[in-house]
This record gives C-alpha cells, structure tokens and sequence, in this order.
C-alpha cells in the first residue's frame, strides 16, 4: 500500500505597506551631563573635605599645658607671613588654614605684642589679634641714657611709675644695658630693672669690666660722635687719670646739674645732658664735678653700649694724646699740649660758634 505525503509550502507574506511599529526607545546621559555631575560630586567632597581639614586646623595645635609666649604683629606685617611665624612657633596647626579663615570672616589683625598659647583655638587668637588685645609693649633704651631718662621713657611706653622706677634701679647706673626690650603691662619695676641688669651681664660677662672701666666707658659713650672716636677717647681720659690730671669732661658735670635739677623738682620733665657753662663747673661742688675732682667719678654716669665698653676695656694703643675737642662741624681734634689744644680751638671754633 502506498502513502501520499502532501509537503506544506509556507508562502513568503509581503508586509503591509502601513504598518508601522513603535517601540518605547530610552535616551541615555550625554557625556557633558555625565561629565558635570561628576565635577560638581567632586567639588562637593572637596569643600566637604576643606570644611573638615579646616575644622581639624582651628583646633590648638598643642595641649593644655602648652606655655604661653610673647608674639608681635608687626605693622603692616601680612596675614600669611604671620600664620607662617604661628605655624612655626608650633601655636596653630597651618598657615594656610589661619589665612583662609581670617580672609573669610574679614579679620583686620592689629600690630602689637600677644601672650598666646598653642593651648588656645585658631578662633580665639585671631579674635585677641582683631580686637588688639595687647599683653606687653616694646621699648627700646638708647645708649646713654642714665637710670632717670630710662624711667621716664619706660613710663611713656608702658606706663611704669617713675619713682617705684628710680628706687628699684638705685646703684645699677650703668649696667642697664641699653637695648630693645618686650615687657609685659604691670611688670613690677624691680623686675625690669633685673631683666636689664641680667642683659648687661650676658653682654659683658666674657669682659670681665671692672668698675673703673664701666665709668670710664660710660664717659666715652656720652663724649663720642663716631665709633672710631670711642678708643681714642678713652685712652685720652685714661692718659689724663694716669698722670693725675682732672678728666675735665663736661659729661659729668652735667650728669650732676640733671640730678640736682631731679631732686629739687621730682620731675623729670626737663632737657638731658644740656651743654654746661664755665659757671656750672666752676660753682658745682659735687663728686661727678672733674674740673675739680681728680680721677674718675664715683660712678658711671649712663649706660654705655658695648662698643664703648669695648673702647674703655681696649683703649687706643700708643695714642699719648691728653686733649681733644669737637669743632662745630662735629669734627673731632687731638692735642698732646695744652697749647696746641688751644691753638686748634681758635683755628677751628667750638659748636654753636659762627
């Protein structure tokens, strides 16, 4: 028996010509979007991580028992440079965080000397530094100057009593070496005067000045115009003491006159170290008065800078010179006689002389 198989042939279908099939298409980021999203996540961690770094850096870089110490501001100093002295002090954690906040909050830092401590927040020692808080105060004590100028100047700076002053820095002339000092506000005078006195021992000690040559040095410091008058001067004087002959320097006198003056009135609102007359030294009966004391006086007269302690220690060498004198250029001139002193002072004239 035979079987039929009949085979199926599946006719190609033609699409219609109006169908048309929609699918829902999902639009992707473009990259600009992609890459600003990015970005702005990026900038969001970075102020994210400067709000903590500087949160971190406003904290005090040391502990609770962290000294205080004396820092300047000076003025016209910038905000950087005195974060970057803060930072290296070890007072505050970075520079660059003291300047970003001080920048933001507006701070205005006013120049002058702070007690502050690595103990205190950035926060606090910027607020001291706006508001001008100042703890202590700067002075600087010219060469020269004797015990009653020193409490003068130390009053109009710091505000220091002038006669709890003198009665502390009694029978110290001439060892308060003159030099730039910090003192804090309401420092007892007695602790000033050591302070001085301490830096005229650390100054002088490798000297070994004897009380003679601080006298003599002090002189010298009040005769000289130039430093390379200061040995010549020196071995002047020291000639004149060695033949027993009166110093006959003016400085003396006058340093005599001022104290008088000092003790009549208990002021010290009056002109220093005036030039003296003929009647000054001829009607002065006084100790410091070498026109008629011979040798030197019995104290120093000033505080001498060191290089006129260096000059009274070291003199001129082989300089036999007994006289000298200023013309009225400022002009310094050396003589071995009395004559020819005279002689010079003619030819060139004296200060104030036309």
């Amino acid at each position: 028996m035979s079987v039929e198989v009949s085979h199926y042939k599946k006719k190609k279908s033609k699409p219609e010509k109006d169908l048309v099939i929609k699918t829902d298409k999902v639009s992707l980021p473009s990259s600009s979007f992609r890459f600003a999203a990015i970005a702005g996540i990026a900038v969001l961690i970075a102020v994210m991580f400067l709000i903590s770094w500087v949160n971190f850096a406003k904290r005090p870089a040391g502990d609770s028992n962290s000294q205080f110490q004396y820092f300047e501001i000076r003025k016209g100093e910038s905000t950087l440079t005195i974060g970057r002295e803060l930072e290296n002090l070890g007072i505050i954690r970075s520079k660059f965080a003291f300047y970003l906040v001080s920048k933001l909050d507006g701070k205005k830092l006013q120049a002058g000397h702070y007690k502050i401590s690595a103990s205190q927040p950035m926060d606090e020692i910027l607020e001291k530094f706006e508001n001008g808080k100042l703890d202590a105060y700067s002075v600087t004590i010219p060469e020269g100057y004797r015990v009653l100028q020193i409490a003068k100047v130390l009053q109009e700076k710091g505000g220091v009593d002038p006669d709890k002053f003198i009665e502390a820095a009694m029978g110290t002339e001439g060892t308060l070496f003159p030099d730039t000092y910090v003192f804090p506000f309401d420092l007892p005078p007695a602790k000033i005067v050591r302070q001085m006195r301490g830096n005229y021992d650390k100054k002088t000690g490798s000297l070994r000045v004897t009380p003679e040559q601080l006298i003599l040095a002090s002189i010298v410091e009040r005769e000289a115009k130039t430093d390379d008058e200061r040995p010549k001067i020196a071995a002047v004087y020291k000639n004149r003491a060695d033949q027993n002959m009166l110093l006959q320097a003016d400085p003396t006198v006058r340093y005599a006159l001022d104290t008088q003056t000092y003790l009549k009135n208990k002021s010290l609102d009056f002109d220093f170290w005036r030039a003296i007359t003929r009647s000054d030294y001829q009607n002065l009966n006084s100790p410091f008065n070498t026109y008629k004391q011979k040798g030197y006086p019995p104290a120093p007269i000033c505080s001498p800078g060191l290089k006129s302690i260096l000059a009274a220690v070291n003199p001129e060498n082989n300089f036999d010179y007994l006289y000298f004198f200023h013309d009225k250029n400022l002009q310094i001139h050396f003589s071995k006689t009395l004559d020819e002193h005279q002689k010079l002072i003619k030819e060139f004239g004296l200060p104030g002389q036309n």
